[in-house]
């Protein structure tokens, strides 16, 4: 991770004390909800229209939030582990030529490498909201990315889907968010040309200010990615720093589900 963190620090310059600042915030966040998960067994957010109007719709809370995600991606050990599959296993077998989209672009990370891959030809990233979209440009210009990216307003869950446009798809810890993350994932689906790679990160047992969809088991999630037209080729399931798989089941403990999967040949009947 040594090249990740010297990006994220080109990308905080000489903020480092704010993004300390909402690092703290947002796990002082992140506590709040747990405790809220540990008595009740549920997400508090049941609806993304509640998502957005505490989290997404207002500036102040979703440009700390994004600075705090990145301090994650360095000190996480799931977030970590993660991004390693992203950088090695997915793009380190990207065909020439392919065609690139991220949903959820965020703190521009996955972007930013995916800007430095050969293979990949064109880059387009979708986001549902305006302040994670200006932190991700600002992000990309900070980080010095030169090629262009195209990053649209765009929800995944409604957006039409665009025909066979892509070889490679990615989201990252954004299906948890969603009230119908199979609406998203089919998709993506159609998105992809045949024989399309995905790669998919979403958490189970993980309460956040802005989660909504709960998976409670590695099993459910990927039998529920199954579900929506991927095989799986590659899954690892990292728990949350410090504990072992065994002790995150059993406590019910966050772990983040990483699968690289590719389109089923036969199309999904209802997409």
């Amino acid at each position: 991770m040594d090249e990740v963190a010297r990006l994220a620090l080109i990308d905080i310059g000489g903020r480092l004390d704010l993004y300390v600042s909402d690092y703290r915030w947002m796990c002082e966040a992140f506590i709040a909800e747990e405790f809220h998960f540990r008595r009740n067994r549920t997400y508090r957010l049941k609806t993304f229209a509640e998502a957005e109007r505490e989290v997404y719709a207002r500036p102040e809370v979703m440009e700390r939030y994004v600075r705090g995600i990145l301090i994650s991606q360095l000190v996480w050990e799931p977030h970590a582990r993660a991004f390693d599959m992203f950088r090695n296993a997915f793009l380190g077998a990207a065909q020439a030529g392919s065609d690139y989209l991220e949903i959820g672009p965020g703190h521009g990370l996955f972007v930013y490498f995916a800007a430095h891959c050969r293979a990949i030809a064109s880059i387009e990233a979708w986001d549902v909201s305006q302040s994670s979209i200006a932190e991700t440009r600002n992000a990309l210009a900070r980080l010095g990315v030169t090629r262009d990216v195209r990053i649209e307003l765009c929800d995944v869950v409604q957006a039409p889907p665009r025909h066979e446009a892509f070889d490679l798809a990615v989201i990252s810890e954004v299906l948890e968010h969603l009230e119908q993350p199979d609406l998203a994932l089919r998709s993506l689906h159609a998105a992809l040309r045949p024989g399309g790679r995905i790669f998919v990160n979403a958490p189970v047992n993980s309460p956040a200010p802005d989660h909504i969809y709960l998976w409670q088991s590695p099993d459910e999630f990927v039998s529920f990615f199954e579900q929506q037209g991927f095989d799986v080729e590659y899954a690892r399931f990292f728990p949350v720093t410090g504990a072992s798989l065994g002790t995150a089941l059993r406590k019910r403990l966050s772990i983040s589900c990483v699968l690289l999967g590719r389109k089923r040949d036969a199309d999904l009947t209802e997409i």
